[in-house]
């Protein structure tokens, strides 16, 4: 075997047990150098030793490499082949999961329907503009599910602030309605309404049914979803079985957060580095040496927590709607920067119940109608998002968002930077139509409503202007 061929570990996992077992090792040092308080300085000290005293063979000089930014900068410009395969093969699984994120974002969480397709596209737009780089690791699915109602954890720095357990859904009593709820989601969206999860703000594994409802779900959607558990510890028995069959129907990657050190050594106690492969684990404890919590939720409340800049943190990844089967409601939420305003980090669009699948069909359908639009009408007024500045520029206009968002907008062609312009200067004052905007800037400057039309449509894209349901009531 080639020592520097490159195999993909996510899906399919790979057959070659030697480079599973060479990428899995590097992955378990690198967890204890950013959650084992005092592995970093043994490491250093005596690699070899430090590494085996965790029964980890793996190349010592990869982990270095990989880990250490001193040591990482010196073989900066090696050529790839000159490196330890371990870093090869470590790096292009860590480029597997990324490319993997990408497609779910811009494929596989894309709805069927026109209408939430073009919602979703401006709400992920709007966070480019309000979140900056925090928007690569949002995925914007269009659909997610949680079975029960509130967390039994209650981690101090929960980002949404779920509340205390106070309902499960069973599968014997609502099996029926699960299976209706997962088809016709299926039929509005399209597969993107498999892409989400079974949890949101809930532990998954509260649920003493969850494994029988994603059977379910893997039977309509043919996909197993990802799994982020608080309590992987609680019934090891139940995580490892969990984990078997879900690897062995669909490869997706899931995460175990880590809420203690005593909680770590306990997951690499009973979990080899390969059997953990497909599973990233949070550390989420004070003593982690490289934990940081998002500045969202109940984080935000708390003065022992390392949090994240003072505003702009989320770890809401949906742009759409959250079933709840336990409470038998349907929120529609899209992210946004952790504030007063919003202190989970997401805004949350509307919430209505449902008592039976046709009411839930109902319920559906009504907050496309009443929320969604493909694209504004020319009769809407329309207001610039408050918190996204603009200037003029030689070359056209130009969006920005403290240091997070710069957008570029040029004239080209039949479309000068002075049209350009226009078109912002009529936008400022707020509450004008694209018909009004048209027709004064015809009347004005000769400039085609054709034109103008072309130039407002891009910036409703964008994600620039407020919704119609954000408008009412301006």
């Amino acid at each position: 075997m080639n020592d520097f061929e490159i195999k993909t570990v996510i899906n399919p996992l790979t057959a070659d047990r030697e480079y599973i077992r060479e990428v899995a090792e590097v992955k378990r040092a690198l967890e204890l150098w950013t959650m084992e308080p005092g592995f970093r300085e043994a490491f250093l000290a005596a690699p070899e030793d430090t590494l085996a005293a965790h029964g980890l063979s793996v190349d010592a000089l990869a982990v270095k490499i990989l880990a250490d930014h001193e040591t990482a900068m010196k073989y900066q410009k090696t050529p790839p082949g000159e490196l330890p395969s371990a870093v090869r093969r470590y790096r292009a699984f860590n480029q597997e999961k990324v490319a993997d994120r990408a497609r779910m974002v811009k494929e596989y969480c894309v709805p069927k329907h026109p209408a939430v397709r073009a919602w979703r596209s401006r709400q992920i737009n709007r966070c480019w503009a309000e979140l900056g780089a925090r928007n690569r690791s949002l995925i914007h699915v269009p659909m997610t599910y949680e079975l029960d109602l509130g967390c039994s954890v209650g981690c101090p720095f929960c980002g949404i602030m779920a509340p205390r357990l106070q309902k499960v859904c069973r599968y014997d009593e609502d099996a029926a309605l699960w299976k209706g709820v997962l088809a016709f989601a299926k039929e509005t969206l399209g597969d993107a309404a498999g892409q989400g999860t079974c949890y949101y703000a809930t532990e998954p594994l509260d649920n003493p049914d969850y494994e029988r409802f994603v059977d379910d779900y893997f039977e309509v959607f043919g996909v197993v979803p990802q799994l982020t558990t608080a309590v992987s510890m609680r019934k090891p028995e139940r995580t490892r079985a969990y984990l078997d069959a879900a690897l062995k129907n669909c490869r997706r990657v899931h995460r175990f957060s880590v809420l203690s050190l005593e909680l770590l050594h306990k997951i690499h106690d009973i979990f080899t580095p390969e059997e953990l492969i497909c599973v990233e684990l949070l550390p989420q404890f004070a003593e982690a040496p490289q934990n940081r919590f998002a500045n969202a939720g109940r984080a935000r409340q708390s003065g022992n927590l390392h949090v994240g800049e003072e505003d702009g943190n989320t770890i809401a990844c949906i742009s759409g709607f959250v079933v709840n089967m336990a409470e038998r409601s349907v929120r529609l939420l899209t992210p946004c920067g952790a504030s007063e305003a919003h202190p989970t980090g997401e805004i949350i669009v509307t919430k209505e119940s449902f008592s039976d699948l046709d009411s839930f069909k109902s319920v559906l359908i009504s907050m496309i109608d009443r929320y969604m639009q493909t694209e504004f009408p020319n009769d809407q007024p329309l207001f610039l998002r408050p918190a996204i500045s603009f200037q003029k520029t030689e070359e056209g206009v130009e969006f920005f968002h403290s240091e997070k968002f710069r957008l570029k907008f040029r004239g080209e062609d039949d479309l000068s930077p002075a049209l350009y312009q226009d078109v912002l200067d009529k936008l400022q004052t707020g509450g004008k139509t694209a018909d009004d905007i048209a027709e004064e800037l015809m009347e004005e400057t000769d400039s085609f409503p054709a034109h103008v039309f072309f130039i407002l449509k891009k910036f409703e894209k964008a994600g620039l202007f407020l919704e119609p349901y954000e408008c009412e009531g301006r």
